[in-house]
């Protein structure tokens, strides 16, 4: 009897232990499958869309890092440029199609970088800035604004932490990140094809290479490649946070965001996989962005609905976004990467951009509707201006269904009023009477925006005197 007892109760215990078991597995594949559902609960959401702002800027930098090698098969520490101006192939956010780009990753995971910038002619405009992967601009490089002071120069990029001591020859840029952008503009005298050859040629007098190394430089010519180096809102807009984390040094003031992001199953040193509760709060990043955009900067101009394309905050930090105060102004770089790239030290010295979203009633730029807008004499732009227009809805142009997205000074057909305006109209189909030279077409059901660019803005752009120079408004037709 004490042996059937006993035999029982190790029966009823082994049951015991394996129902058990079977339950801890089933619970595990719960958990397991909860988080596939649900990895960021309800009650983290608001602070996934905010860390999700607060990477925007990184997302993108990884976002065109990675397009680099996908699209191009330009690899890290080699420069990517483009021989012509850029076409419907290109997806670069709110791009110019009058002037040649540089886009070159560079890695100083194994040792400082040297970029070589030579000397550009008066028949050359080159402007742009070394960035880090918060799109701050650590310099400008070129024009009597950009630490080589046009006259170009020997720039000495370095890691984190580095404490050797830097050669004279070289103009020392520091960074607190292992990865940096040269993102470069060249403009051509013309679009000639001597002209357009020549701003090439001056490409490829530029250098990359690792310091006290004689490593040939790697140009690739992304020509008319496909590129698209958006950010995206997808699966991928945490993977690329999450490869930030893993993979680079970080600010102090960015020590708090990257600690939350724990919240989110990103951590330094461990697998990331991003599930269907990440992409749920990248979209939302995206939607709350692209309504933020409506209300982008100031007005600039009396009566007009041009505005600033950033808050005077982010000028004033030098795009630091760190204020006097120390206050951290994350949420204003945000909403300005989500729809832009590569933003200057020093805004207004060698360009300067007003953000169109409105016609002179107040109503947004419709693509079914036609518009025309008078640009006075005498546009104060020691080198010239442009006006590009960009869908509301992607930040790009309507490149895939258009032949022309942007006009400028510089194009020569453009006809100028007797008193020396330039009329020029948008829509579907050019106005009747009005001449196709001057027309920019849109396409779809949408909406749209455009940028006007000053290249070497005259300080008349900036006078407050009641005569001062001024942009009117998108009149609709």
């Amino acid at each position: 009897m004490t042996k059937m007892k006993k035999s029982t109760s190790f029966k009823i215990l082994g049951f015991t232990v394996i129902l058990s078991s079977l339950l801890i597995v089933f619970s595990s594949y719960k958990q397991k499958d909860n988080k596939i559902e649900n990895g960021i609960s309800v009650e983290n959401e608001a602070t996934a869309v905010k860390l999700g702002k607060w990477a925007m800027p990184v997302v993108s930098f990884f976002a065109q890092k990675e397009a680099n090698e996908r699209d191009m098969g330009a690899l890290p520490n080699q420069i990517l440029y483009w021989s012509q101006p850029l076409d419907h192939n290109n997806k670069i956010l709110t791009p110019n199609d009058v002037v040649l780009y540089t886009s070159t990753s560079i890695e100083t995971f194994d040792g400082p970088m040297v970029l070589e910038i030579p000397k550009a002619d008066e028949n050359i405009g080159l402007f742009g800035s070394i960035l880090d992967p918060f799109m701050v601009p650590l310099e400008d490089v070129g024009g009597a604004n950009g630490v080589d002071k046009g006259l170009g120069a020997k720039l000495l990029i370095t890691p984190p932490n580095y404490d050797k001591e830097i050669p004279s020859e070289y103009i020392h840029i520091p960074s607190q990140h292992y990865n940096t952008v040269a993102g470069l503009r060249i403009t051509p005298k013309s679009f000639e094809e001597k002209d357009v050859e020549d701003a090439v040629n001056y490409i490829h007098k530029m250098k990359l290479y690792p310091l006290g190394s004689d490593q040939e430089t790697v140009f690739v010519d992304g020509e008319n490649k496909p590129y698209n180096p958006k950010p995206p809102y997808d699966e991928n807009f945490f993977r690329l946070v999450d490869l930030y984390i893993q993979t680079e040094n970080h600010k102090e003031v960015d020590s708090t965001f990257i600690e939350e992001m724990k919240l989110l199953g990103i951590e330094k040193g461990n697998t990331f996989t991003a599930d269907v509760s990440h992409v749920r709060i990248a979209s939302k990043v995206k939607n709350e962005l692209q309504a933020g955009f409506r209300n982008v900067g100031n007005q600039f101009f009396p009566n007009s609905n041009w505005t600033t394309p950033v808050d005077p905050v982010e000028a004033a930090t030098q795009f630091t976004y760190v204020d006097e105060s120390n206050h951290y102004h994350w949420e204003k770089r945000a909403q300005t990467f989500h729809w832009a790239i590569w933003g200057p030290k020093h805004l207004g010295k060698e360009t300067f951009y007003l953000i169109g979203q409105k016609d002179n009633e107040g109503t947004v730029l419709s693509s079914q509707s036609d518009y025309q807008l008078t640009i006075p004499a005498n546009v104060p732009a020691a080198q010239f201006w442009s006006v590009n227009i960009y869908e509301f809805e992607t930040g790009g142009t309507f490149f895939d269904e258009v032949e022309k997205v942007a006009i400028s000074s510089k194009n020569e057909d453009l006809l100028m009023n007797e008193d020396g305006s330039v009329t020029l109209t948008f829509g579907q189909n050019c106005p009747e009477g009005a001449p196709m030279s001057n027309h920019i077409p849109t396409v779809g059901e949408g909406s749209w925006f455009a940028l006007f660019r000053w290249y070497a803005p005259m300080p008349e752009l900036f006078s407050q005197e009641s005569d001062r120079w001024t942009l009117g408004n998108f009149e609709k037709l």
